[in-house]
């Protein structure tokens, strides 16, 4: 067989390499826009599904853009797409693993689509209890149902799940350890939550309360500097959620020392221990403090049963009462189990209040 000259051999590999690559290119160009028109139906199939309604299903999700100055990976935000938040509230939607780790920027980036649902702020010659609560008023003969979120702004996800995800009825209380609380905080507002900030207590567990935690034996000027710093940090609270204390507000000096510095701050009080014999209310009421308490606690147990159960409970006690007050730790279960649970909520059930709703003035 006679062999092929090499100036052929080279002259047929300069056209098969650029045809090559044209094809794998179209090829590739096809799957892309026609990745866009498959993604897209999806979606309009999922929205049918759902009873047509889009705000309720994952969206495509868009990922940002190398930086190709500096040839970065993409950052953690996930391009800082909020349009799949919403899907938290749909049963079967997008799952924990799939939010993404927005920070606050990235919220506060997108707080111009919200209209009126940011807090704004009333007269500034109010206290901070009054200034920066979410305005609510119920309907006449409805009770109310509370609803109250803490340990917020460590986790990322988490916390960006809590602001974008839940209606603003939902009160978010922040870590006091967390980096960038204020811009939390600000962010949270934008979504139209009012914001709290943990107060660390001593519990009778001897959990950690940090270097601002209050303890008690504590004098009155450390109690005040520590409640002090902690509000400092925190600015456009309305008030202080407490973190433990179940040991702490048993003990009549300690709680009357912690209501009247919460009270001379002007800000207010929510109790969250659990603690039946708590000396919240009473302290509060000698120091002229707005203060509330958790009616129920509803992560006690780690499951979606046990949340939903503890969620009928507090309706049942804000049916008897008027009113009741549901707190837990943010986590992607309460989130995704309170996101579902309101959106199903009946119009026959109490309405759902911001945390101040509840205060006892």
């Amino acid at each position: 067989m006679r062999r092929r000259p090499d100036h052929e051999s080279a002259g047929i590999g300069r056209w098969l390499l650029p045809a090559a690559v044209l094809v794998v290119g179209g090829a590739a160009a096809g799957l892309y826009f026609a990745g866009d028109r498959v993604s897209d139906q999806i979606h309009y199939w999922l929205a049918s599904s759902s009873g047509g309604d889009l705000a309720q299903v994952p969206q495509p999700r868009t990922s940002a853009a190398p930086n190709s100055a500096t040839n970065a990976a993409p950052s953690d935000s996930y391009g800082a797409d909020l349009t799949e938040m919403p899907a938290l509230v749909a049963t079967g939607g997008a799952t924990p693993d799939g939010w993404p780790e927005l920070s606050p920027a990235d919220l506060l980036a997108q707080g111009g689509a919200l209209g009126d649902r940011a807090l704004k702020d009333t007269a500034f010659d109010q206290p901070p209890a009054r200034r920066f609560a979410r305005p609510f008023t119920a309907p006449e003969g409805k009770p109310r149902l509370g609803l109250l979120l803490t340990g917020l702004g460590p986790d990322r996800a988490v916390t960006a799940a809590a602001i974008a995800g839940l209606p603003g009825e939902v009160s978010l209380s922040f870590s006091s350890e967390a980096k960038d609380l204020a811009a939390w905080i600000e962010a949270a507002r934008a979504f139209g939550h009012e914001a709290l900030i943990d107060l660390p207590l001593q519990s009778k567990d001897r959990r950690d309360v940090g270097a601002l935690g209050i303890l008690i034996g504590l004098n009155a000027d450390e109690t005040a500097r520590r409640i002090a710093a902690t509000a400092a940090s925190a600015p456009a609270v309305f008030g202080f959620a407490g973190r433990g204390g179940d040991a702490l507000l048993l003990d009549d000096a300690a709680a009357a020392m912690l209501t009247g510095e919460i009270a001379r701050l002007g800000l207010a009080f929510i109790d969250t221990s659990g603690e039946p014999m708590s000396q919240t209310l009473p302290a509060a009421k000698e120091a002229g403090l707005a203060a509330a308490r958790s009616s129920v606690t509803l992560d006690t147990q780690p499951s979606r049963t046990a949340v939903t159960a503890r969620l009928a409970a507090a309706v049942e006690v804000a049916q008897e009462q008027g009113s009741a007050l549901a707190v837990a730790r943010a986590s992607p279960l309460t989130i995704t189990v309170l996101a579902d649970w309101l959106r199903r909520f009946d119009d026959q059930a109490p309405v759902p209040a911001p945390a101040s709703a509840l205060l006892q003035r």
